[in-house]
């Protein structure tokens, strides 16, 4: 990474100097904005204007082709702006329409249709998801049939277990299976830990669920997520559907270092699979500030919220939660196949911020919207009003057991088969030339090594367990395959080089 940022700061400093040197408008500049000038005071106007100043100067210096921003408050969107281009041959400008891939920011979409399904006593948070996928099953060292333990709300809140790579249909895997597929290859996985007794942050968890409301509305999670969340909530320019994706010339093109095109297509659908754009975020924003309520219509009870954020017992559902300036914020990220993007709000201070960006190689994700939030709060331009506290309701968990012992073995003279550097298979990437060459000096190169020391076996730097000839476990609980022909280490393909 370090060489990345290197190669990029360079990179950046070139271009503005082309640029400079052929008298061009900056490719950086400003696209369009809206302002709704009638609700915005002229200390918040200055505000606004400084941040609008100074987000290009941020973007050239991380080489960020295009950015969104909004801000939203409990009535609407207080202001928006796009910036730059939706690729780097500058032919189509970034407005607040242009709709980009937000990845993991689509699990807090898939957790909110999930509690509409709630809501229509389709799905119970705390039955085993057998009740739904009753042909399931997942492996576990630690216990026996431990998808009959899982519920909804582990899978939501990342402690079921899960690793977060899938064999087929993940982030070095690009040749985009089905969704179906996708799901399929989930039984092949080792749990990190016994069902409810660890938190790991898990794409195939949320696009577990997400499947399970594909089965128990009889829809395709793309349609089911158009019906339950995008028409109610009026988000026009949202979807799913890769049909409708492609279609949409006012799309943002994902870009990564070295990578000559990054993928459009992604089998992790519900964990990542939602393109949007600033005007239809600052819409759920907002509903979710309103608490479920859209004008004059409460599409989802305030309750029922109050489970997803954690309010009620038990953890937060596919949604982040913090605490700063005295209030709590709710929170998500997304990050990867050549994007990074950011929501964030306050309920007690009615307000949030979103940015969007078609780059996955910068260190500002997240902050330029989270400096607005905390200037406009230091400032006191925003007023801060209470929120009754919901009375709290235990949730249904495991019960807690002791932490799982992990003793590594020691070396065995037959592993030295396994010794070796090995690096992770990347499939249909397409990398540039440079970024080839540069792979081979080890510059972007994902790599690990299997040695022999102390008289362990070691393993990206760690000691391992072997649970089965070939097969073994990381302290952290990721398996590390040699069985078969590929060995694999957390789902993902090695080469021995």
């Amino acid at each position: 990474m370090k060489h990345n940022r290197v190669i990029l700061a360079a990179y950046g400093l070139l271009a503005a100097g082309v640029w400079g040197l052929c008298g061009c408008q900056s490719p950086y500049r400003i696209q369009g904005e809206n302002r709704q000038t009638s609700r915005i005071s002229a200390e918040m106007r200055g505000v606004l204007d400084r941040f609008r100043e100074d987000i290009p100067r941020r973007m050239e210096q991380n080489n960020i082709p295009g950015f969104t921003i909004a801000l939203v408050d409990n009535e609407g969107i207080l202001w928006t702006a796009g910036f730059g281009f939706t690729d780097t041959d500058h032919e189509i400008p970034v407005t607040p329409t242009t709709i980009f891939s937000i990845q993991s920011m689509s699990k807090t979409f898939t957790g909110t249709a999930m509690m509409t399904a709630v809501r229509d006593g389709l799905l119970d948070l705390d039955a085993p998801i057998t009740k739904y996928l009753p042909d399931f099953t997942v492996n576990s060292r630690f216990e026996e049939h431990p998808e009959q333990k899982i519920t909804l709300r582990l899978l939501l809140s990342h402690t079921a277990g899960f690793t977060h790579e899938a064999p087929v249909g993940n982030n070095f895997d690009t040749t985009c299976p089905s969704f179906e597929e996708h799901i399929r290859s989930i039984s092949q996985t080792w749990l990190k830990f016994p069902v409810g007794q660890g938190n790991s942050y898990s794409n195939l968890g949320v696009d577990l669920a997400g499947y399970i409301l594909q089965r128990v509305t009889g829809k395709a999670l793309a349609e089911a997520m158009r019906e339950r969340i995008f028409a109610p909530l009026d988000m026009p320019y949202s979807s799913m559907d890769m049909a409708v994706i492609r279609k949409n010339l006012n799309r943002a093109i994902g870009h990564q270092f070295g990578v000559e095109r990054v993928p459009l297509e992604i089998p992790i659908l519900a964990a990542g699979g939602v393109y949007t754009n600033a005007q239809d975020l600052s819409r759920f924003v907002q509903f979710h500030l309103n608490r479920g309520r859209v004008g004059d219509k409460q599409i989802l009870d305030g309750k029922i919220l109050d489970v997803m954020y954690g309010q009620a017992g038990g953890p937060p559902l596919a949604i982040g939660k913090g605490k700063n300036h005295d209030s709590v914020y709710y929170f998500h990220g997304g990050g990867g196949f050549g994007f990074l993007t950011n929501m964030m709000w306050y309920p007690e201070y009615g307000i949030g911020a979103i940015e969007l960006t078609n780059s996955a190689h910068h260190t500002i994700q997240g902050k330029i919207s989270g400096e607005l939030l905390d200037e406009l709060i230091n400032q006191k331009l925003v007023t801060k009003r209470s929120i009754p506290a919901p009375p709290a309701v235990a949730a249904k968990t495991n019960p807690p057991q002791a932490a799982p012992s992990f003793e590594p073995t020691p070396y065995k003279d037959e592993w030295a088969k396994y010794l070796g550097h090995y690096d992770i298979i990347r499939k249909s990437w397409g990398l540039f030339w440079w970024a080839r060459i540069g792979e081979f000096f080890g510059i972007g190169r994902t790599s690990v090594d299997v040695q022999k020391k102390d008289g362990f076996l070691i393993f990206d730097g760690t000691k391992l367990l072997e649970y089965k000839p070939g097969l073994f476990f990381s302290p952290d609980g990721e398996a590390i395959d040699f069985r078969g022909e590929v060995p694999t280490w957390r789902n993902l393909k090695l080469k021995r080089m």
